[in-house]
């Protein structure tokens, strides 16, 4: 690419310098063989003399300006915009680049995947500008501590990862060392005076001698950052001789199963679609559109592999497979109702996530009006005030909001305040427990009643028998949705 840069340069400037340089010899021999010009004339062939350099140096400076644009564009396409570092998308690509060529070039490399210990807590307690003011101070002490030709990166959040080419694990061990000492000597100072200091858990793969593939590889890596973690964190784990390789890769099978899904190898993302039920009048309102990966010989639920995907960072993707899945069916069954889809924020925050579902609703004449985006309250999301950005422009756009579990967790309220909603979906424990259970039936009550007073509908999750339903129905929930209405089924309406 770059060579054919210089060419295509190489021809245009020629090509200016060309003209420069005959008009530049029109006006010398204007002057030369036509001693007799009139006044007029002179004042032309002066022209041609000064404009002359005009055609080279122009095109001299476009192509400047042009070299810059491009290498803008591209720096944006590869690079996390908040730390520089290579983004997950790059990060791929040049671990399969490296894993070829370790296998062309019979040499070890090692893979390094980072996490930042307890950084929620840095997130919730400070906001998110110091949070990521901190991010962008690990990325410095990233860069420094591993050494010139490696191959930092953010994979997500403050999951980072590191490709050290030509190392094996005694090298890997002092720069994994390296990494952790300088985060602990690091501190960022608040306008208060106030300090942050945090660690970091590493774990560490090297290619070939643990996996044969990037895949493998990156789920080795995965597996030992679990396991730094789970042995108390600020710690680097390796995989040992007294490791058993298939049982870490057993630990990887549902990050494997995304990725086929993914790749449809004998199984594929699938939407099955559960109605939510007007309580009033037992009609149906609308549908939930649910997840499934569907392989040759079952089907299985989100439950089993959602939290894998959204490690991965492949939960954008499975989201969009998923939405396009959805309005295929919509389509083919002129389903113009309403479709709740329940979003992990992860997901939204990505940077085309936007443009994708954008494109997706313009593809299939879907109505903005007609589709819920459900927020669930359990799933923690780094950048809240990128979340509330994309649910405002989207609400602007039509879109519609729920927030999913609400009231599973501590921050349901703070949700609630933050994003303009218009659905409440109350968690299912506490719908499940309302028949003879005191407690249960006034949370949900208290839940009802203030939604009323906000002006947001409210849906009762897990209605799993008639019991049930009458007690949601008696605390003034508007919708129900349960095993008791009916099963998700791959068919819509």
């Amino acid at each position: 690419m770059a060579l054919d840069r210089k060419k295509i340069r190489a021809l245009i400037i020629g090509g200016a310098a060309a003209v420069s340089f005959f008009m530049a010899i029109s006006a010398v021999l204007l002057l030369a063989l036509h001693r007799d010009l009139t006044p007029a004339l002179k004042v032309l062939v002066l022209a041609l003399i000064v404009i002359a350099p005009f055609p080279v140096v122009s095109t001299v400076l476009l192509f400047k300006e042009l070299l810059k644009s491009t290498t803008e564009a591209e720096r944006f396409a590869t690079r996390d915009p908040l730390t520089n570092l290579y983004n997950q998308h790059t990060f791929w690509d040049l671990l399969q680049y490296e894993t070829q060529r370790s296998k062309r070039q019979e040499y070890k490399f090692t893979l390094l995947l980072i996490d930042i210990d307890n950084f929620k807590v840095v997130n919730d307690r400070y906001g998110h500008e110091v949070g990521d003011q901190f991010l962008k101070d690990f990325s410095v002490i990233l860069r420094s501590a591993v050494r010139k030709g490696d191959i930092p990166a953010r994979y997500a959040g403050d999951d980072f990862t590191a490709i050290l080419p030509v190392c094996d694990e005694e090298q890997a061990f002092i720069v994994a060392r390296r990494i952790r000492d300088s985060l602990r000597e690091h501190s960022l100072v608040l306008n208060d005076g106030s300090e942050i200091q945090q660690t970091a858990s590493i774990g560490v793969a090297v290619f070939p001698n643990h996996a044969q593939d990037a895949q493998d590889l990156f789920l080795i890596a995965e597996s030992m950052l679990r396991q730094a973690k789970t042995s108390g964190k600020d710690n680097a784990a390796f995989p040992s001789e007294r490791d058993n390789i298939e049982r870490l890769k057993n630990l990887g099978d549902k990050n494997i199963m995304v990725l086929d899904a993914l790749r449809r190898r004998n199984m594929r993302i699938v939407p099955y679609f559960q109605p939510i039920m007007n309580i009033k009048d037992r009609s149906v309102a609308a549908y939930e559109v649910l997840t499934r990966i569907q392989t040759p010989d079952r089907v299985i639920p989100a439950a089993d592999f959602i939290e894998a995907a959204e490690n991965m960072g492949a939960i954008g993707r499975i989201d969009y497979q998923l939405i396009e899945q959805a309005f295929a069916i919509v389509r083919q069954k002129n389903f113009s109702g309403t479709l709740f889809l329940n979003l992990s924020p992860k997901a939204m925050v990505i940077a085309d996530f936007l443009p994708t579902v954008r494109s997706l609703f313009r593809t299939y004449g879907i109505q903005p009006g007609t589709m819920v985006f459900e927020i669930t309250e359990r799933d923690t999301v780094k950048n809240m005030s990128l979340l509330e950005h994309f649910v405002r422009t989207l609400k602007d756009e039509g879109f519609r909001f729920a927030i999913d579990d609400f009231g599973a967790g501590y921050s349901s309220f703070q949700y609630l305040k933050t994003f303009p909603v218009d659905f409440l979906k109350v968690d299912g424990d506490f719908i499940r427990t309302m028949p003879g259970g005191t407690v249960a039936k006034e949370i949900v009550t208290s839940i009802a009643s203030l939604a009323n007073r906000l002006q947001i509908k409210t849906i009762a999750e897990f209605v799993e028998t008639e019991a049930i339903l009458g007690e949601v129905e008696s605390a003034g929930i508007h919708y129900a949705q349960g095993y008791y209405i009916q099963h998700p089924s791959p068919d819509l309406g």
